[in-house]
């Protein structure tokens, strides 16, 4: 059988044996919708069938810290985003305890602030990537692309809320984050980004060209992507940005 070509994708069949972690971002907006605790726990029921053995912990992380870069005043949105977050959790949990097929303390949910305290040089990062995007034509077409696609005004708030979204999810896989996970307990090998939906032309991008020059070998999805709606697997070696379909 030929191997796949170009921007041709499919699902993966069986996580490693390794202990690995599947991390996944919510959006705050999607949280009743797309992203819903229903939804999110039939992603979980398609992942246990790709599971091994039992040392795949999940890592959910809410980003309402990244809805600060807004306009909006911070109060409004810690209170309306606690609200979200609290509901949207324990209707997660209360799936996944029905469930005896899964084990509910693989599970470990934090918000932004607390994922970004476990990457303690994540400001000298993320002022380092603003400087290249500032000089990189490229960077800031796909950035900007990424912010339309998503039907948004591409300002200030959008753009800084777009280029610390791409680079913690760069630093993750690239083991610069320590995920405290409290099934995996810092033993895992593999980080394996998933999303409802389709990686950003400018996260692609990003991992591309190894902006900080890492390499974390022993993470076999360093430079992968996983789509939980569409059930397919994003090997960035053979993703071409500009002919690749980035639609919904």
């Amino acid at each position: 059988m030929a191997p796949p070509g170009i921007n041709e994708f499919f699902d993966v069949n069986k996580f490693p044996k390794e202990p690995g972690i599947t991390y996944l971002a919510l959006s705050m907006p999607l949280l009743s919708n797309t992203q819903s605790a229903q939804k999110c726990y039939e992603a979980d029921l398609h992942a246990i069938s790709k599971i091994q053995v039992s040392n795949v912990g999940a890592q959910i992380v809410y980003t309402d810290g990244l809805y600060l870069y807004s306009p909006e005043e911070a109060m409004t949105l810690k209170l309306q985003h606690q609200k979200l977050i609290e509901e949207h959790k324990r209707s997660w949990l209360h799936l996944i305890s029905q469930n005896v097929s899964i084990i509910p303390s693989a599970f470990t949910f934090m918000t932004w602030s607390q994922l970004l305290l476990d990457c303690p040089k994540f400001s000298t990062y993320l002022v380092e990537f603003r400087r290249m995007y500032d000089t990189d034509p490229l960077l800031q077409k796909y950035v900007q692309l990424d912010i339309q696609a998503a039907q948004r005004e591409v300002n200030q708030y959008t753009v800084g809320y777009m280029l610390e979204e791409i680079l913690i999810e760069y630093l993750i896989v690239k083991g610069k984050v320590r995920l405290q996970n409290e099934y995996t307990k810092d033993k895992e090998e593999w980080i394996l980004n998933c999303y409802h939906g389709k990686p950003h032309r400018s996260y692609v991008y990003i991992v591309q060209k190894n902006i900080f020059s890492m390499d974390n070998q022993k993470n076999v999805y360093q430079n992968a992507w996983y789509d939980l709606l569409h059930k397919k697997l994003y090997q960035f070696e053979r993703l071409d940005i500009d002919t690749f379909d980035f639609s919904k």
